[in-house]
């Protein structure tokens, strides 16, 4: 009898890598910014100059939604940017400082009709920034057009009061890696920096860890690790500090 032909086993091709475009959209604060780090304390909330990757990609989603008005938009969205590589440049210079505040909160559900409105009191970090906060996120070339429509129409990163306005979308790779935030690896950073605590969206992220309706925060699955940040502190006080940036300037838009 003719002997068998084993079956040779044969791996399905993987698909063509989809051309990826760097996108960089520059935003100006009319007022104060502020972020707490992840893990921070409410009541004292220790800031970062810059916001989160986590940040910057779910105010694209937020942006989808209230625009599109379609929450399965906000859904595609975070499935295209959360594994996205985002870098934050912060501006030249800019001046921290810590503030006594008391909000007004309503009552939780639980505590019945006609119960008072919860006072808190807290201290919280500011930031007042000099020049624009310039944000680079690498996107599929498919989506250049749809991205770019979000982040010109972000109003905000942090806080409620954080307000911003995109001043600039551009097609714009960062050539200084040097000027930008980036994770720390471990390795002894010789040059220095500020060390900020920050959170990023990861493969197992999902949509509904961040839904404030009925969601699941166990479906976050964010990574907070500390990031390194090319500034240095030139003066400070008890409470307040001036933050430079080290490394050359990037060219305007």
């Amino acid at each position: 009898m003719p002997r068998r032909r084993q079956a040779q086993s044969t791996s399905a091709p993987s698909p063509p890598a989809r051309p990826m475009v760097w996108l960089r959209a520059d935003y100006e604060f009319p007022s104060t910014f502020s972020y707490r780090m992840p893990k921070a304390s409410a009541q004292f909330a220790v800031g970062s100059p810059i916001p989160s990757p986590a940040t910057v990609k779910l105010a694209l989603v937020d942006t989808a939604i209230r625009w599109s008005g379609n929450i399965d938009e906000g859904r595609r969205i975070f499935e295209l940017v959360k594994t996205a590589t985002v870098w934050v440049v912060p501006p030249p210079r800019m001046v921290r400082f810590r503030a006594f505040i008391k909000r007004l909160k309503p009552p939780h559900s639980s505590a019945g009709p006609g119960a008072p409105t919860v006072e808190s009191i807290g201290v919280r970090d500011y930031f007042l920034l000099d020049c624009p906060l310039s944000v680079f996120i690498e996107v599929p070339e498919s989506d250049v057009d749809n991205i770019s429509f979000l982040l010109q129409r972000i109003r905000r990163f942090g806080t409620s009061d954080s307000l911003c306005y995109c001043i600039g979308v551009m097609k714009d790779k960062p050539s200084a890696e040097n000027l930008c935030a980036r994770a720390f690896d471990g390795a002894v950073v010789a040059t220095g920096g500020f060390v900020a605590l920050l959170a990023d969206l990861t493969s197992e992220s999902q949509f509904d860890g961040f839904n404030p309706f009925g969601g699941d925060q166990n479906l976050a699955k964010q990574e907070v690790r500390p990031w390194i940040l090319p500034l240095t502190v030139k003066r400070s006080g008890e409470t307040w500090a001036i933050l430079e940036r080290t490394g050359p300037n990037i060219s305007k838009p």
